[in-house]
């Protein structure tokens, strides 16, 4: 391995283990103090009233980290279904990067399947500003 080639390495894994304490904080925070305690709000909400598609994803998370998983689904069905996937992808692709090559394994989902859930972002964002059961259902309460 070339100096610059471990350089870059040791650059990127500071990289990862930065984000990772800002995560790791995140985390005690949200167990800790309680959604509340969370700085950052969600714009989209707070400048038209609408719940975006991630809206009650910190309480979705919180209620997870008490082991309340129907409150949970209850506050961000699409986040808790997605989150798996979203982090096991993440964390495949961090491995890549950090070895400056393609991941271990990817998850096969290819252009129709990335199609497809960037639709069903976008529907479910849609069908949960709708005021009538039993899509009301799908807004944080």
């Amino acid at each position: 391995m070339t100096e610059k080639h471990q350089n870059l390495v040791l650059w990127r894994l500071a990289v990862v283990l930065l984000v990772m304490g800002l995560l790791a904080l995140g985390i005690w925070l949200l167990i800790n103090q309680g959604p509340a305690s969370m700085p950052i709000r969600c714009h989209f909400h707070e400048w038209t009233g609408l719940h975006c598609a991630g809206c009650g994803m910190t309480r979705a998370t919180y209620a997870l980290f008490q082991g309340r998983l129907l409150d949970a689904i209850g506050q961000n069905p699409f986040g808790i279904i997605i989150m798996p996937l979203a982090l096991i992808g993440f964390g495949l692709e961090t491995i890549g990067w950090l070895q400056k090559r393609q991941p271990p394994w990817r998850i096969p989902l290819g252009y129709h399947g990335a199609k497809i859930i960037a639709l069903s972002f976008i529907a479910f964002m849609i069908l949960r500003n709708l005021p009538w059961v039993p899509f009301s259902y799908l807004a944080p309460h």
